[in-house]
């Protein structure tokens, strides 16, 4: 379905809002919604491929995971949106491919599940689509069924007064996940020195650290089982 705003001869839209020149029917203000809703859900993508196809086709130099700094200046002058929002777009355009896109879902859902890999990416979309009677599950919903490794019913959603407060490290682990399936899709395993990757492993000691602290913390609680 292609992309645009509502036209109508009763209303006119402004980048600062909508005025409705004439008073509109329920109907025809439902023809405006519907307009509404397809451009609000598209244009973030939309604004995504573009800064993917520049990246593609203009930037100079090596090839790189991200759209060239000159390229989000020039389109943040073109658009006016700050630098991380349009950085979430290209990611999430570059990440989720034009056939795996669902239009009954909106781009955050997108964003969800952005770092998985496609399979899963198909997956977890078709489970997030809205359904015979029932609507497309949250993106909150999604995030933490992703965790959890299957759809979540309300009820588990609800917090756990126990656990309201705790630090979670989930998304830090998400996090960085998707940042290493980024560092591999655009081939920096192959192309890295020995002295980078050692760079890279002197920084992950604490990881690694935190890993054998867990280990030796289940050998000891073990031992004191009776």
């Amino acid at each position: 379905m292609s992309l645009a705003l509502p036209s109508h001869s009763k209303i006119q839209i402004s980048p600062t809002g909508l005025d409705v020149l004439a008073p509109l029917t329920f109907e025809e203000w439902s023809q405006v919604a519907n307009s509404l809703g397809h451009a609000a859900r598209g244009i973030a993508f939309v604004i995504g491929d573009w800064l993917v196809y520049g990246d593609a086709n203009f930037r100079k130099g090596p090839a790189a995971s991200r759209v060239a700094t000159d390229a989000y200046d020039a389109a943040i002058q073109a658009t006016g949106l700050d630098r991380t929002t349009l950085h979430n777009y290209a990611y999430v355009a570059r990440r989720v491919a034009r056939n795996r896109r669902s239009e009954a879902l909106a781009w955050e859902h997108h964003k969800v599940v952005a770092k998985l890999p496609v399979v899963e990416q198909r997956r977890w979309l078709a489970l997030a689509a809205p359904k015979k009677n029932q609507r497309a599950i949250s993106t909150m919903r999604l995030r933490k069924s992703i965790i959890a490794g299957r759809v979540l019913t309300p009820d588990e959603m609800v917090t756990d007064p126990a656990h309201r407060g705790r630090n979670n490290h989930i998304p830090h682990i998400n996090r960085l996940c998707a940042w290493w399936s980024d560092m591999k899709d655009n081939k920096w395993p192959q192309r890295a020195t020995v002295e980078q990757v050692e760079t890279l492993l002197r920084d992950f000691k604490w990881v690694m650290r935190i890993q054998d602290e867990l280990n030796l913390l289940v050998e000891v609680k073990r031992r004191r089982k009776p």
